[in-house]
């Protein structure tokens, strides 16, 4: 599981945001479950940030996001910010790419949480 987020940070507030993201990546670093996260700043655009956490699944992700630090820090941190969660389905590694199976059902667009019993068919 990956989280991505891209953010607009003005010069003058660089210093402060990266002081919060690094402690943003710290806590969140500090779950079980969290493989590693990277903070990045554009070479071509210096007011434009991202960070990227990897996580070993979803249930990780989602247990990453309750203990109480992290909700306090972390969510209104990824707040300033545009944040999506994306499945990994493919990873490579010295020239050789490894396909991984879909664990969100092929309906998991029409249908409630609630109502979900798992990926009967997972999609493509």
């Amino acid at each position: 599981m990956l989280l991505v987020c891209g953010f607009t940070v003005p010069d003058p507030e660089s210093s402060e945001f990266s002081a919060l993201a690094t402690r943003a990546i710290e806590l969140l670093t500090a779950q079980r479950g969290c493989v590693r996260a990277v903070l990045g700043r554009s070479a071509d655009s210096p007011t434009q940030w991202s960070l990227t956490v990897e996580f070993t699944d979803v249930v990780a992700y989602r247990r990453a996001m309750s203990p109480f630090e992290v909700r306090e820090h972390v969510i209104p941190f990824l707040s300033r910010g545009e944040a999506s969660a994306y499945e990994i389905l493919a990873t490579a590694t010295d020239g050789q790419a490894e396909q991984r199976v879909s664990v969100v059902a092929a309906d998991a667009a029409t249908i409630r949480p609630s109502d979900a019993a798992g990926p009967a068919s997972p999609r493509t």
